[in-house]
């Protein structure tokens, strides 16, 4: 009876033992797992594209690709956000939600449209269409727009993005004129997307040039 007494309360305790350090090795398990997935996490953010990192990075607060003039208005978080042009500040944020290395010449972008009077939002969304807004170019073309104006009609070589909106934007007032819709551009610009009934290209820049809109229209929202 004795020995029964004896094993019995050796058994409670070996259970009593196991269950304190079970809990004590899962819990420090479960941190172990918390941890690795917050790395794991940090070590995916670090694997994206340089141009991909730059953009998520930057946020309202950072004053670095913001003008600096009047103050148009405050953003939900109570930051002050100042500009000469509403459109500007669109198209910047516009282009750095969509990873664009362009973001930083919005203001040529809308400057250079002034200048010859075409719409401020169709050079930037013809580059959505033609390399997603800069992302993918012949190598070091600065050439976001499929822009042939090279020997025997290849890809024109531009020695900067601000020599390259601005030569596409007066071009394409000079060659289209400044009244035509992406729909009226795209039997000359894209053949193959105005022989098609779908008018990929067209629905593309319109899409675009739409959010555009929508994000000059809404800038508070939108930082």
């Amino acid at each position: 009876m004795s020995r029964l007494k004896s094993k019995t309360k050796n058994t409670i305790l070996f259970i009593l033992l196991f269950a304190v350090f079970h809990y004590a090795i899962g819990f420090r398990l479960s941190a172990f797992v918390i941890d690795a997935s917050t790395q794991s996490a940090s070590i995916e953010i670090n694997r994206l594209t340089p141009i991909e990192a730059n953009s998520l990075y930057i946020s309202s607060s950072e004053s670095s690709f913001l003008l600096n003039s009047d103050i148009l208005g405050t953003t939900s978080d109570g930051v002050k956000v100042k500009t000469t042009d509403p459109r500007v500040m669109a198209m910047r944020k516009f282009l750095i939600d969509h990873y664009s290395p362009l973001y930083t010449y919005a203001d040529i972008f809308v400057s250079e449209a002034d200048k010859v009077g075409l719409d401020w939002r169709l050079v930037a969304s013809i580059s959505g269409v033609e390399s997603a807004f800069g992302n993918l170019i012949p190598y070091k073309s600065n050439n976001g727009w499929g822009w042939r104006g090279g020997p025997g009609g290849a890809y024109s070589l531009f020695p900067t993005w601000k020599e390259g909106i601005s030569t596409v934007t007066s071009r394409l007032a000079r060659g289209y004129g400044t009244e035509l819709t992406p729909f009226d551009i795209e039997p000359t610009y894209c053949p193959p997307c105005g022989r098609n009934p779908q008018h990929a290209w067209a629905n593309g820049v319109t899409q675009f040039m739409n959010e555009l809109n929508y994000y000059v229209e809404n800038l508070v929202s939108v930082y």
